[in-house]
């Protein structure tokens, strides 16, 4: 039987906003055994958001069970206590407010800029970007293209420093993970991906850019925003 129909209206309801929610710096996977799994959008953070499980007070009140990682700008712990659910979202904003300057702290301010130009160029107007997936055939280009990019960038990295060789093989690592993604993550989330990707690239060097951008940049328009 569907779980959520085993779940009272109330619960549901409390619920509700965070159905087919998207943003930058989070993903939303299946809860399983919870109510409610939201992670840290980089794939090397254990950070996370949950709902466990709800109960009903014998005042006939509801509470959620939350977990939630880091705790504040000064513990990265784990927190589990029971809240209203009537302050599930700003707990959420909390958390979500908490995870941006957390990023922010550590971005690199060159690549950021860089990234925000590439978005920008690539901007999809389109009014269901944040709720749907590309399309097959665009999935399809984009996995080949980012295969190609990856043996573009295992070339590139012959007679290079220890340095650029480290930036690169990151390069070949951001491949692989926006992959991962192109059939579960949103059109505006893969091109927040794609735009990181191209920023760092174009700070690591212009031959890099050059050969996974410049030289495709007809084709990628043409396939993502006109496809």
């Amino acid at each position: 039987m569907n779980k959520k129909k085993k779940l009272p209206i109330a619960i549901l309801k409390s619920l509700e906003s965070f159905v087919n929610l998207t943003g930058e710096k989070f993903k939303i996977i299946d809860p399983k055994e919870n109510l409610l799994h939201v992670l840290d959008i980089d794939n090397t953070s254990d950070f996370h958001f949950k709902i466990e499980k709800y109960e009903k007070k014998q005042t006939g009140y509801f509470q959620f069970l939350m977990s939630k990682k880091p705790i504040n700008e000064k513990d990265n712990g784990i927190k589990r206590n029971w809240i209203d659910i009537k302050n599930l979202e700003s707990q959420f904003k909390d958390w979500l407010d908490l995870l941006e300057s957390i990023e922010s702290f550590f971005d690199d301010p060159i690549i950021k800029s860089n990234a925000e130009k590439f978005f920008q160029k690539f901007d999809i107007i389109d009014e269901n970007a944040n709720k749907e997936t590309f399309n097959l055939e665009q999935q399809l280009f984009l996995e080949e293209y980012l295969d190609n990019s990856r043996k573009k960038l295992e070339k590139l990295k012959k007679g290079e420093t220890e340095e650029k060789i480290i930036e690169i093989e990151i390069l070949e690592t951001e491949t692989e993970e926006i992959k991962s993604a192109l059939t579960i993550e949103s059109k505006k989330k893969i091109m927040v991906r794609l735009s990181k990707f191209w920023g760092r690239a174009q700070k690591t060097g212009l031959q890099v850019i050059k050969e996974i951008f410049v030289n495709v940049i007809t084709e990628l328009t043409k396939r993502l925003l006109l496809g």
